[in-house]
C-alpha cells in the first residue's frame, strides 16, 4: 500500500518550499505521494494561492496532481491576505507561469472526501493554511478522523510569542472560529486519531539562512547565489543557477529574508511549513504531548489565541498531540537531499527545461 498524502496550503513562499519537499522527498522514495492540494485564503487569495500552487507543480513535473481552489474567506469573518510576508502575488520575488486551467472545477471539500472515502486509512492530510477547509470538511463528514491516515496541523502558538498579534499565530488568526471548530471535533477520539500540531515553538526553530540556501545550490550543482542584507534590494528575479526550480526557489526566499529582516529578526527565513511536511511525511524526528486545546474566537484582543490544559484544569480529554521537540539540522539536510532530487529529474526533461 503506498502511502498518499494531501495538503491543504496557501501558498505562500513556505508552503511552496513544502511542496518542492514532498514531491523531492516521493522521488527519493522517503515520502509518500502527493495526491492532491486544494487551497484556503491566507497568505494570499484562495484562487491565487491554488495558482501558485499549481504553477510550482508544474514546475517541478507534478501537472498531474489535482489542485483545487477551497474556502476563499474564513467561516464568518472577511478574508485577509499578507503581501507584506509573501509578496503580492505570494512567491515573494520570484515570477512563476501560472495558468487558470491547470485548476480543478471541483470544490475543494470534494476532493478530500472522494480522496479519503475511496482510500480510507491511507491518505495523510497536511494543513498549513487557516483550518477552513478541515472544518467544512468534517461538518459534512464527521467520521473524517477515521477516513484520514493521519492530520498534521501548522498553526498555533503555546509558550511562544505569536507571530500576527502578541499572542496569536496567522493560521489560527485568520479563521479562528474554524480552528476552534476543528479542535472540538476530536476532542475524546484515540490518541492515535488526534492532529498532530506544529506550533510556533517548534516551526520558528526552522531558521533558514543564506548560508543554508547557497549550501543547498551547491549540493544542487549550482552557483551560490549570496543573498545578504548587506546588499542593495531588487525587486523581481534575480537569481541565475540556470535551473528554473533553483531560481524561483533562491528568489522567493530572498524576499522571505527581506521581510524577517525587516520585522528585526535577522536575515533567516522561518519555513514554517516545511517542518510540517517533513512531520507528515513521516520523515522528521519529533516528540509529541497529548493534550487539550482551544482557540479565543471572540476577543478581538486575543483573536486566535492557543491555549492548551497542561494540568487537566478544565476535566477534559486530549484533542490534540503537540510537538514539543524537533531537530533543525535534520530538516534542513532532508531540505537539501529532496531539492536535489527535484533538480535531478529536471536536469533529464527534454532540453534541460522542467518537465511539463
Amino acid at each position: 500500500m503506498t502511502a498518499r498524502l494531501l495538503a491543504d496550503v496557501d501558498t505562500g513562499i513556505d508552503d511552496a518550499c513544502a511542496l518542492l519537499h514532498l514531491v523531492g522527498a516521493h522521488r527519493l522514495g522517503a515520502g509518500p505521494e502527493l495526491v492532491a492540494v486544494t487551497t484556503t485564503g491566507g497568505n494570499a487569495t484562495a484562487r491565487d494561492c491554488a495558482l501558485n500552487t499549481a504553477a510550482v507543480l508544474d514546475l517541478v513535473g507534478r501537472a498531474d496532481v489535482e489542485v483545487a481552489v477551497g474556502a476563499e474567506t474564513p467561516l464568518r469573518r472577511p478574508a485577509v491576505t499578507t503581501p507584506e510576508t509573501h509578496g503580492d502575488g505570494g512567491l515573494g520575488h520570484a515570477r512563476i507561469d501560472r495558468r487558470p486551467e491547470w485548476l480543478s472545477p471541483r470544490p475543494a471539500v470534494e476532493v478530500w472526501l472522494d480522496e479519503l472515502r475511496a482510500h480510507p486509512g491511507e491518505t495523510t492530510i497536511l494543513c498549513t493554511a487557516p483550518l477552513t477547509n478541515l472544518a467544512l470538511a468534517l461538518r459534512v463528514e464527521p467520521r473524517l478522523p477515521f477516513l484520514a491516515r493521519g492530520i498534521v496541523i501548522m498553526g498555533g502558538s503555546f509558550y511562544h510569542p505569536g507571530n500576527t498579534t502578541p499572542t496569536a499565530e496567522w493560521n489560527t488568526w485568520v479563521d479562528p472560529d474554524a480552528a476552534k471548530e476543528v479542535f472540538a471535533a476530536f476532542e475524546g477520539l484515540p490518541e492515535d486519531r488526534l492532529p498532530v500540531v506544529c506550533a510556533l515553538e517548534t516551526t520558528e526553530r526552522i531558521e533558514y539562512t543564506p548560508a543554508l540556501l547557497d549550501g543547498l545550490l551547491a549540493d544542487a550543482g549550482a552557483s551560490p547565489v549570496g543573498w545578504s542584507a548587506d546588499r542593495p534590494r531588487v525587486a523581481g528575479p534575480a537569481a541565475a543557477t540556470g535551473r528554473p526550480v533553483l531560481d524561483v526557489l533562491a528568489d522567493a526566499l530572498r524576499f522571505y529574508f527581506e521581510f524577517h529582516h525587516d520585522y528585526d529578526q535577522g536575515y533567516i527565513a522561518h519555513l514554517h511549513d516545511l517542518f510540517a511536511a517533513q512531520v507528515a511525511a513521516g520523515q522528521a524526528r519529533i516528540a509529541t504531548r497529548a493534550t487539550v486545546v482551544d482557540v479565543e474566537a471572540d476577543s478581538e484582543l486575543l483573536r486566535g489565541t492557543t491555549v492548551h490544559d497542561t494540568r487537566d484544569i478544565w476535566g477534559r480529554r486530549p484533542n490534540a498531540r503537540l510537538v514539543t521537540a524537533n531537530d533543525p539540522a535534520e530538516v534542513f539536510a532532508a531540505f537539501a537531499r529532496a531539492v536535489g532530487a527535484v533538480v535531478a529529474e529536471e536536469r533529464t526533461s527534454d532540453g534541460g527545461a522542467p518537465a511539463r
